[in-house]
């Protein structure tokens, strides 16, 4: 988790040092000056003090193309300070944040004081074998089922299904297969049930197979639909990917998901 944390820090620190060199430069290309806004009996007048012009604020500007300048140059104005604030904090956090954090206490002791202690929190590792570990009925197999092995040596429903497993296990994601969960008072069993480690919440993600046939995407829809009036809403906690007979699974999309949602 704090590995998580840090890297997105960072990563929002990158984005706030480019957004700001992007608006100084934007900035120099604007004219100097402050507009000021005024309505007055239902009429808008715009004046403004800058280098060069009456300083008087009485006198209205008409010239268009100015006042735009100016209210854009206010607007990049109020950004760099609220970027340069918010880089500033997040460089003290990042240089204050103790190198150990309150999970790594644990971790530290010797395995004889681990065995006789209940830790406030347990270590991922721990966590996610225990989430693994916990039993669940898988939904059965029919007789005439294709079969595809992971490998992980789970059984799954789909060449698909076989490459998604086996990304999911060698990017590190913890999954279950086909785990039931009750939705709106029905039992689904999403093709898998994903431990995100960042915050230990557990998200749905579902290969939608056959897009190409129409009952198939008719009774999906209606399945999407279930989840999201149930509070599984579609990008928070039920992601997708979807093929059909001309457009297969791209991986692409799934390395994407799971370095933006899955971690």
């Amino acid at each position: 988790m704090k590995k998580r944390m840090i890297e997105q820090l960072n990563c929002r620190l990158s984005t706030i040092n480019r957004l700001i060199a992007s608006v100084d430069k934007s900035l120099s290309a604007l004219p100097a000056g402050n507009l000021h806004i005024h309505q007055i009996r239902g009429n808008i007048y715009y004046y403004a003090d800058y280098e060069g012009y009456a300083k008087n604020r009485k006198t209205p500007i008409y010239d268009k193309k100015l006042i735009c300048s100016l209210a854009q140059r206010s607007y990049y104005l109020k950004i760099l300070r609220a970027a340069e604030a918010e880089g500033k904090a997040i460089e003290l956090f990042l240089k204050r944040y103790p190198e150990r954090s309150f999970e790594d206490v644990y971790e530290s002791l010797s395995e004889q004081r681990q065995s006789i202690i209940t830790p406030v929190r347990l270590p991922d590792k721990a966590y996610i074998d225990k989430w693994l570990n916990t039993p669940y009925v898988h939904k059965p197999f029919g007789e005439g089922d294709p079969y595809y092995v992971t490998d992980r040596g789970e059984r799954v429903r789909s060449k698909s299904e076989q490459l998604i497993a086996n990304r999911l296990l060698a990017k590190g994601i913890p999954y279950k297969y086909e785990c039931p969960i009750n939705v709106g008072g029905k039992i689904f069993h999403p093709d898998f049930t994903i431990l995100r480690i960042s915050d230990r919440k557990e998200i749905y993600y579902e290969h939608l197979g056959k897009m190409g046939d129409e009952e198939y995407a008719h009774t999906t829809i209606l399945r999407i639909n279930k989840y999201v009036m149930n509070g599984i809403a579609l990008g928070e906690k039920l992601f997708t990917t979807m093929e059909s007979y001309t457009a297969p699974l791209d991986l692409r999309v799934l390395d994407q998901m799971i370095e933006s949602s899955f971690r």
